[in-house]
């Protein structure tokens, strides 16, 4: 079911984590510049439209270290996703 304040907070972690991307990167802090940009990547409700913009805005190098990034991103939330269902679960 949609839920416009969630909504509103992905929306919210989105941006913060597009900025920080953006302030690590102008840093010449690739590493951690990566890293929220691939958290912006995977609170967005249309990835692939993001990833069209981050190839023709990033330095190659940069956007090449992102796409690396993206399947170790989608198994850290497969697992948190897991172990969250887990702990409902369970019954203590």
């Amino acid at each position: 079911m949609w839920d416009p304040a969630k909504n509103k907070k992905l929306q919210e972690l989105f941006l913060q984590e597009v900025r920080m991307g953006e302030l690590w990167l102008s840093r010449g802090e690739h590493r951690m510049g990566v890293q929220h940009l691939s958290n912006a990547l995977l609170v967005c409700g249309q990835p692939q439209e993001l990833l069209k913009v981050f190839k023709h805005t990033l330095p190659p190098k940069v956007f090449e270290m992102l796409l690396h990034k993206i399947p170790l991103i989608c198994q850290q939330f497969e697992a948190d996703m897991n172990e969250q269902e887990c702990l409902e679960d369970d019954p203590d």
